[in-house]
């Protein structure tokens, strides 16, 4: 068959498509988190955290949940806006980390009021190109509902957290 007579080849199947995944959506300041729920322990109430000496502005310190002093994060920080504060309906999403590291199995994230969970379907989102202003704290940004939002990379977080001497206790 000659090159002239061939047909197009078609565009390669998505291989996202009709994936679901179900998410807590943790709203900040300004944007909002997308956590996979399997990351998720629990969303607890907002304590005022117990401050570290010389903490960069994205670790507000360390708060009490379940008998055990966890890192609190606020992501805005990481983003380059001020970091968001506790107030009445703010809560802590408390995160599994991923490497089974026993110095860290937890971290929280500071979230503006309550989460809600959502299903996310391939169909329903858009990636948004971050033009090289990501951080490595930044796994991916995503459109939602028009909305953009974060996907926090948590492997860097705990890295940098055991980097700063952070340990639960």
């Amino acid at each position: 068959m000659s090159e002239a007579n061939s047909k197009p080849e078609p565009a390669p199947a998505n291989p996202l498509a009709g994936l679901t995944v179900r998410t807590l959506i943790v709203p900040l300041s300004g944007t909002s988190l997308v956590l996979p729920n399997t990351a998720v322990a629990e969303v607890s109430d907002y304590k005022t955290p117990q401050s570290i000496a010389e903490a960069p502005s994205w670790l507000l310190g360390m708060m009490l949940w379940r008998g055990r002093s966890i890192p609190l994060l606020a992501f805005e920080p990481l983003l380059g806006s001020a970091a968001g504060v506790g107030g009445v309906h703010a809560r802590a999403v408390v995160c599994n980390t991923l490497n089974g590291n026993p110095l860290l199995p937890f971290l929280a994230f500071l979230s503006q009021s309550i989460p809600r969970l959502q299903e996310l379907k391939s169909e329903s989102i858009e990636a948004v190109d971050a033009d090289g202003q990501d951080v490595a704290a930044v796994a991916g940004r995503l459109l939602i509902a028009g909305r953009e939002a974060v996907i926090p990379d948590l492997d860097a977080l705990e890295r940098q957290l055991l980097q700063l001497g952070v340990r639960v206790g």
